[in-house]
């Protein structure tokens, strides 16, 4: 089951009504409830491998905590959660939907038990509930159980404009997967699948196009996610800060995927030293860092040669630091000035947009894509042939509207909260009006025939 499935319809009104229902003091059993069938409803079979996890970390807890915060407890607790990812991600198994997001989530648990951020969980259910907690267990954000477990313990009470806040974040969400990611990577795959006999205007529009649908796609699923937790009374935290606005590769990573970036930080990054030895092995952390995370992805090589490839532009990044600011300084030119903004932001998405090549094709594809684009040849883009690139000139023209419009829209939510306050004191009949332009918006999206309709989405595999 997911977001945009009919059953999800169904399920949502009931499990709210239930849980609402219910004493505050037993939501946690209803949370633990609703996410296994929700997480079980396809294939049962997948909750032995959730209740395995659960098990493992909640008995790694007690273990770390009996053993008097043992390091020893910690170890073997945290590694058999990650040989539990590792047998079937790697072993070509079936993997279990969001299983990494699953595992990573126990991770943080044990983490956060062993350097005494949190007390152990005594109760199982009310553990399992946090390692299964539906909104966020297929693609995330990865909770950290200091900040989660608490909320599950000692759930708010309902609070309407929480709700309201949620169920918009909830229609955006619906909005970004299936007016615009949906469509983006309906260009990029028939740009990419066809590389060998493409224009570099296409090669560079397919791999814009996949550029930002990874974005909308990664984002719908997240925005959702904490649009249910907000109704639920439970803040989950964002996962994306505008990452396209960053002005270097570093801060794009700063800002994507936040909570497997912070889980990354307190477990692989400051383990191994962090800044703490030097400007060299600073660099060489910052590079396992990366290649974990392409690893992380997949076995394939194509996802090592991604996370490197971005791992190297960041080092690079930090290494010319100091000569770009010698040669703003000689030229007076002040960095933070509009042009010079536009451009670096113009930069890191041409870089990103190039390292994301690597993450849809092999290798070998990826480096044909590069040379393409890199040597662009610039009398393409007046191939009239460009305005069908979605299948039809209509196609294109809606496609490019809405990746505009989620464009525009994500670029003003750096300030949610007044966002929301200029909304909310809007007439009721608008708001009411908006939401349902949205949701009429997408549904006829859906039972439109020529339009490419997907309910996965693609951190499932992950």
């Amino acid at each position: 089951m997911n977001f945009i499935d009919i059953p999800f319809c169904i399920f949502i009104p009931v499990f709210l009504g239930i849980y609402y229902i219910v004493p505050p003091k037993y939501r946690y059993i209803v949370i633990f409830l609703g996410s296994y069938i929700f997480y079980g409803y396809s294939n049962p079979k997948v909750l032995l491998v959730l209740a395995l996890a659960t098990f493992i970390s909640y008995f790694g807890g007690i273990a770390i905590y009996k053993w008097n915060y043992s390091k020893a407890a910690y170890a073997l607790s945290f590694s058999t959660e990650l040989l539990l990812l590792a047998v079937y991600k790697y072993l070509d198994l079936v993997l279990p939907i969001g299983l990494s997001f699953i595992v990573f989530q126990a991770c943080t648990y044990l983490s956060d038990v062993y350097r005494k951020r949190i007390t152990i969980e005594k109760n199982i259910i009310r553990y399992g509930a946090f390692v299964s907690f539906f909104p966020t267990v297929l693609s995330g954000p990865i909770q950290k159980a200091k900040n989660l477990l608490p909320q599950i313990k000692e759930p708010a009470s309902f609070d309407y404009e929480q709700a309201q806040k949620g169920g918009l974040l909830f229609v955006w969400g619906l909005f970004e997967k299936i007016m615009v990611a949906n469509r983006l990577i309906e260009i990029s795959s028939t740009v990419f699948s066809d590389y060998l006999n493409r224009s570099s205007a296409e090669m560079l529009i397919g791999a814009m196009s996949f550029s930002l649908y990874i974005y909308a796609d990664f984002s719908s699923y997240s925005d959702m996610a904490r649009g249910i937790s907000k109704i639920l009374g439970i803040n989950v935290g964002k996962n994306f800060n505008n990452p396209y606005l960053a002005k270097t590769t570093a801060e794009f990573w700063n800002r994507w995927h936040m909570s497997l970036n912070d889980w990354f930080i307190d477990n692989v990054y400051i383990p191994l030293g962090g800044n703490r030895r030097g400007v060299v092995r600073k660099y060489i952390n910052m590079m396992v860092v990366f290649g974990i995370s392409g690893l992380w992805h997949g076995s394939n090589w194509h996802f090592v040669a991604w996370g490197l490839i971005n791992g190297a532009f960041v080092v690079i990044g930090h290494v010319l630091k100091p000569y770009k600011k010698y040669i703003y300084t000689l030229t007076r030119t002040d960095e933070e000035t509009e042009s010079i903004v536009f451009m670096k932001r113009g930069i890191v998405f041409l870089l990103i947009t190039l390292t994301w090549v690597f993450f849809k094709n092999g290798i070998v594809e990826s480096f044909v894509i590069w040379k393409r684009i890199i040597l662009f040849d610039f009398v393409s883009i007046f191939n009239p042939e460009l305005l069908n690139i979605a299948g039809s000139a209509a196609a294109t023209f809606v496609s490019a509207i809405m990746t505009v419009a989620f464009c525009v829209v994500q670029c003003g939510r750096a300030d949610e909260g007044k966002r929301y306050v200029t909304y909310s004191k809007q007439p009721y009949v608008i708001q009411c009006f908006l939401v349902a332009a949205i949701i009429c918006i997408c549904i006829f999206s859906i039972f439109n025939t020529d339009a490419y309709t997907d309910t996965q989405f693609l951190y499932f595999q992950f």
